[in-house]
């Protein structure tokens, strides 16, 4: 029988308290804005020990201001250095790393034609939607497994399961960070580490923008919402934390949605 930890039945006080993140040590990358910040906000409030990353060092150094105790490192997770500088600080400053979030992501403008594609396009997207994630993945779920556990929580999107030529590349790096979350799942799930993801809906960020400032393309969009409405930062956060936190700790390899109801 596996001796993976996670929470039992007789040990369990009051269900909330599977929620809390008291002295685990959480990763959120894209953190500077949207739902990166609103993730790091959310496991600083239940407890952990949190490692904010991202490119733009002038919007995290805000962010650390208002969580006392967090550390922020400027990155570009595309490069080997960066990711590796980023796990010695979380490692230096706090041992070990419980949680990552894999939050940072692009979408691209959209092209008249999916042929119209550029090389550059392509390795712009891929390097930050799934390089990054992948090899971070690698690093910190090798050290996960050998600390007997831990949690990565993916952010992905609903566009990796609809055909949008117009951001192929978009989706096609999506789909394939849905592939990869039940890859490291099957792979470290025995040494007691979770790796789940989020399939997004439209949000209300900055990225969500080109859909939300596009009266037609907002129009579609809500013919396929059943709940008629975009989703708000504080949703995804929210099952963030579920995800991150022993509140789900027989769940993994899952992609779940938050959406509004678009793929059901």
């Amino acid at each position: 029988m596996s001796t993976a930890p996670g929470p039992r039945p007789s040990t369990v006080g009051n269900p909330l308290d599977l929620f809390r993140l008291d002295g685990r040590t959480v990763v959120v990358t894209g953190a500077s804005s949207g739902l990166g910040e609103r993730f790091a906000r959310v496991v600083h409030a239940v407890g952990a020990n949190v490692v904010v990353a991202a490119r733009r060092a002038e919007r995290l150094a805000q962010l650390v201001e208002a969580l006392p105790g967090s550390v922020a490192v400027a990155v570009d997770l595309s490069l080997e250095d960066d990711r590796e500088r980023l796990v010695a600080a979380a490692c230096e400053r706090f041992g070990h790393v419980d949680v990552l979030v894999n939050n940072a992501g692009i979408s691209p403008p959209h092209v008249e034609s999916m042929v119209d594609t550029t090389e550059a396009l392509w390795d712009k997207v891929m390097d930050v939607n799934l390089k990054g994630p992948f090899f971070l993945t690698a690093e910190i779920g090798r050290r996960m497994a050998a600390r007997g556990g831990g949690s990565v929580v993916n952010i992905s999107t609903t566009s990796a399961l609809m055909a949008q030529p117009e951001i192929a590349a978009y989706c096609i790096s999506k789909a394939a960070l849905n592939a990869m979350t039940r890859c490291f799942a099957r792979e470290l799930g025995p040494q007691g580490v979770r790796v789940n993801a989020i399939s997004c809906g439209v949000i209300k960020t900055a990225m969500g923008d080109h859909t939300l400032n596009d009266p037609q393309r907002y129009a579609d969009m809500m013919k396929i919402n059943p709940l008629k409405r975009v989703g708000y930062p504080e949703e995804v956060a929210a099952t963030a934390l579920y995800l991150a936190s022993d509140a789900s700790s027989y769940s993994t390899g899952i992609i779940l949605q938050v959406d509004g109801g678009v793929l059901a």
